[in-house]
């Protein structure tokens, strides 16, 4: 059956040529509206030069499949890997091979199951198989291209009649080549990291488009864009709330909508075979699969800075761009229920009017200014006023944070499981809605809701009273390593900490020295030494030794990091009060954790990279 499926496809394949002839004619006879194409594929290209390692795995991968390797590997800003080629004759005839990398996958998959994704694209083109499945893959990705390029009616309905007919025919033999190129994943990455893999990359793309359309978006519409891009990614997949989100549909992938030309078959079914191919003993321990660049992060940036040129953005840190996204999102929402107000002569048209409104248990003089379509008589009751309660909830709830943030009595702040949150003047997080839903369920919680206000009032006011001559509270001790560097140099310094309250550096004591000048004898690394004996310690011990030196975040004025040709590195440090150190180190020092993200990350624009 199948041998005779590879026959019919073969034949419509033939008559597709012909079609796609007339279809190309008929597009030249076509009015002209064709769009001008740069030529650009978009993306970073990644040399062998630069990326030695990287081109060494995929040509391995290359072989272990039975095709050639990529003629280009770029890296791009998408949850996506692929490995495409310009073709021509419906697939026929092959031409430039090119892979595509998504940062966000080498960001949250392990080296292991990067290979797993990778080979599964090599695998499309393998001929080791079947050369028939290699063709089909080409020609059905080549006709869904003509189909969906054609303007001329007269030719348009043929061809894409023509081409479901040729996809439905060839959509069994197509399906047999994806779980080749599923089996090949498995003997390159063992089946239970294959699986893994098909699980976790739905969460990813899920996360994606949250900090796209939730975080990114937010910036652009006030004409800025988050400065380390890709980091504040990873942030919001470390989020604990995210975490838990992303982890619900790895254990229950959704199955995405397929179209007529997809060759995929249904993803449960794909997990399900190669989870019965796992032993137990299985495991993965190949690190994050951004170790598979060379310089990660200097690659991130570069295609950042390219994914962003002539956007006419302002680039600006993650923590201001919802800073004033939240405000403004507040102001539009509190604009909406006063004018509400006025339109309907309540007065005053103000958020104290509405809590008096409340309180004097006139609650529908304000659920009435909202107006609910009901379809349904159920609706048109108590669904109806439920829905009315939501709806003024979260505007009397945005205009009383408008009024708060207005007068300095709260902001908004960044939070990877929000996008935002509102803070008070003492840094705790309150929900205005939530305050509102519930007076407004209960005439009582209203006067709770306005002793909330006047008590932030009072906070303010004592604020303003307080004696500007008392002595400026002691800062937090240090509490939680991020980053270790070792060795570095200068005033003595050998030992650089990062820590969630401030950076630290340390002397070496005589325990010190011996213990790196035993490591350097016996073939070990000084700089492992020093860090292993510095996080042996906590952190607030540390600061308060003799031979170190402690400095909070806040009196940090800026940090300058450099690096020159020669590989050698170094750190000006400027303090609140003008002074500071130059740090040096090479390219051999020993680091631990992501230190200058989490730098940027506290310091924000005072921390600046040549």
């Amino acid at each position: 059956m199948r041998t005779l499926r590879a026959a019919l496809a073969v034949s419509f394949l033939a008559v597709a040529y012909v079609l796609a002839a007339f279809a190309l004619v008929g597009q030249q006879m076509a009015p002209r509206r064709r769009t001008r194409s740069s030529g650009d594929p978009g993306g970073l290209v990644l040399t062998e030069q630069e990326q030695p390692g990287l081109w060494a795995e995929v040509r391995a991968l290359a072989a272990t499949a039975g095709t050639r390797a990529p003629d280009e590997i770029r890296l791009v800003p998408e949850v996506n890997a692929a490995v495409s080629e310009e073709t021509s004759l419906l697939g026929l005839r092959t031409g430039t091979r090119r892979m595509f990398l998504g940062v966000p996958l080498l960001q949250g998959l392990s080296r292991n199951q990067l290979h797993a994704v990778l080979a599964h694209e090599l695998g499309h083109h393998s001929t080791s198989r079947s050369r028939l499945g290699a063709l089909i893959h080409r020609s059905r990705l080549a006709i869904a291209e003509v189909a969906a390029g054609l303007s001329n009616p007269l030719v348009k309905r043929p061809f894409r009649t023509y081409a479901r007919l040729f996809f439905s025919l060839t959509r069994p033999l197509a399906h047999a080549h994806e779980i080749d190129a599923d089996q090949l994943s498995a003997t390159v990455a063992g089946p239970r990291t294959a699986a893994t893999t098909l699980r976790t990359l739905p969460a990813l793309d899920a996360a994606w488009h949250i900090y796209l359309e939730q975080y990114v978006e937010a910036g652009t519409h006030y004409g800025l864009r988050p400065t380390r891009f890709f980091d504040n990614f990873t942030n919001l997949m470390s989020d604990p709330e995210r975490l838990e989100e992303l982890a619900r549909i790895s254990a229950a992938p959704p199955e995405a909508k397929t179209s007529a030309y997809d060759s995929h078959p249904p993803m449960a079914e794909r997990i399900e075979r190669l989870e019965a191919m796992a032993s137990a003993d299985e495991a993965d321990n190949s690190g994050n699969a951004a170790s598979i660049l060379r310089y990660p992060s200097q690659n991130f940036l570069a295609l950042e800075d390219k994914t962003f040129a002539g956007s006419g953005l302002t680039p600006a840190p993650m923590a201001e761009i919802v800073s004033v996204a939240g405000a403004r999102a507040a102001a539009i929402n509190a604009e909406t229920l006063l004018n509400a107000m006025q339109e309907n002569q309540i007065v005053p048209a103000t958020v104290r009017g509405a809590l008096d409104l409340i309180a004097s248990g006139n609650l529908d003089t304000l659920l009435d200014l909202v107006d609910i379509e009901s379809t349904t008589p159920e609706a048109a009751g108590n669904e109806a006023d439920e829905a009315k309660r939501k709806v003024i909830a979260r505007l009397l709830g945005a205009a009383i944070a408008h009024e708060l943030v207005g007068e300095d009595k709260a902001r908004y702040e960044l939070s990877w499981a929000g996008p935002w949150r509102l803070v008070d003047i003492a840094g705790q997080e309150v929900d205005p809605e939530e305050l509102a839903y519930e007076a407004l369920g209960s005439p009582g919680y209203a006067a709770a809701l306005r002793a909330w206000v006047h008590q932030l009032d009072a906070q303010v006011d004592a604020e303003t009273q307080a004696d500007p001559d008392a002595e400026t509270p002691a800062p937090s001790p240090p509490d939680g390593y991020i980053g270790a560097l070792a060795p570095i140099s200068g005033d003595g310094f050998r030992t650089l900490l990062v820590t969630e309250t401030g950076l630290m550096l340390l002397k070496p004591s005589g325990s010190d020295r011996l213990a790196t000048g035993l490591a350097s004898v016996t073939s070990g690394s000084p700089g492992r030494k020093l860090i292993q004996r510095a996080l042996d310690r906590s952190p607030a011990e540390l600061a308060t030794a003799s031979n170190s030196a402690y400095l909070p975040w806040d009196q940090i004025r800026a940090l300058h990091l450099k690096q020159s040709s020669s590989g050698r590195r170094s750190a000006d440090i400027t303090t609140a009060t003008g002074g500071g150190w130059s740090l040096r180190w090479t390219n051999a020092a020993e680091s631990e954790g992501h230190i200058w993200p989490a730098v940027d990350h506290y310091l924000g624009r005072r921390f600046t990279v040549d």
